[in-house]
């Protein structure tokens, strides 16, 4: 029996090599190129949506932090104000803290109820154990009465 090449799937029936996209081995495969770029492309848009996202997120805890010292649930000023994030950052992109005080201040004049609560103090916690007199030095303890 004459053994006959086996063709392998990048070469076409006339023996020559063959890229997948149909071209030949010879020629720059600007294809390939072209969809290597378009991959990068989106790969590249994908990781700077993603990166917008994180940003937008860090910073709404921000506010929600600066707000937070006045108001009980500082996630209510977007949500009560009807300001978006894009409100409180100033030209450079950074959070104005001046803003997110006087927009939580407007607001606590309309709803004062919103206000944070100051904590319950208890006077006889952590006094340790008050409750025993103080023995006061007098001259029949020193003389061992």
């Amino acid at each position: 029996m004459s053994e006959l090449p086996a063709q392998t799937p990048l070469q076409d029936a006339g023996g020559t090599a063959a890229t997948p996209e149909g071209g030949s081995a010879g020629e720059p495969q600007k294809g390939n190129k072209e969809a290597r770029y378009r991959v990068e492309r989106n790969e590249a848009r994908a990781e700077r949506d993603a990166l917008a996202q994180r940003v937008e997120r860090m910073q709404t805890r921000e506010l929600e932090r600066v707000a937070g010292v006045a108001i009980s649930n500082p996630a209510d000023l977007l949500a009560l104000t009807g300001k978006s994030l894009a409100e409180f950052l100033d030209e450079s992109g950074e959070l104005d803290a001046e803003l997110v005080a006087e927009a939580a201040a407007e607001l606590l004049n309309s709803r004062p109820g919103l206000r944070r609560h100051a904590s319950a103090f208890d006077p006889t916690q952590g006094t340790g154990g008050s409750g025993r007199p103080k023995r006061e030095p007098s001259w029949g303890a020193l003389l061992g009465d």
